[in-house]
């Protein structure tokens, strides 16, 4: 892919990215599809980004759980990836503030690995376990490391 359009699409994730950051607006459901869609199509990151957001969502938001899973499965039922199911695991446990273990989650994020600039599903994974050790995060570092020395920037 030409460098010009791979750098156009990394602003338009970054742009998107921004923009939900903390912003989601579950108060208002055709505006999440919209969102969600809209992170389907521009990139895997993004799209994984629309997940975090529903999962973690800011701390002044007020959102039930019930809708948080309604989110998760329209989601889930519009985006295709090879880890989106692992991903999505994740998603569900922290939905329900669940964790997982974190030798299971250095398993998931090895999955993640070989598939360049997921940042965003790396960060659900992160964030779904306890990390008495910093194994989980080690994990973390390491693979954004050969990530960003692969293409020079995050």
């Amino acid at each position: 892919m030409p460098s010009r359009k791979i750098n156009s699409i990394r602003n338009l994730e970054r742009s998107y990215l921004d923009e939900i950051d903390c912003r989601f607006p579950f108060e208002d459901w055709s505006s999440c599809i919209g969102l969600i869609d809209r992170g389907i199509a521009i990139s895997p990151n993004a799209a994984f980004g629309a997940l975090h957001e529903i999962c973690r969502p800011g701390a002044l938001a007020d959102v039930s759980t019930d809708l948080r899973i309604r989110l998760f499965n329209y989601w889930r039922s519009r985006f295709e990836h090879p880890v989106a199911d692992l991903i999505g695991e994740a998603a569900f446990h922290l939905i329900h503030r669940q964790t997982l273990p974190a030798e299971a989650v250095n398993i998931k994020m090895m999955a993640v690995a070989p598939y360049r600039g997921q940042y965003a599903a790396l960060a659900i994974l992160y964030f779904c376990c306890e990390d008495p050790d910093e194994r989980v995060e080690q994990t973390d570092e390491e693979i954004r490391k050969i990530w960003t020395e692969a293409v020079g920037e995050p």
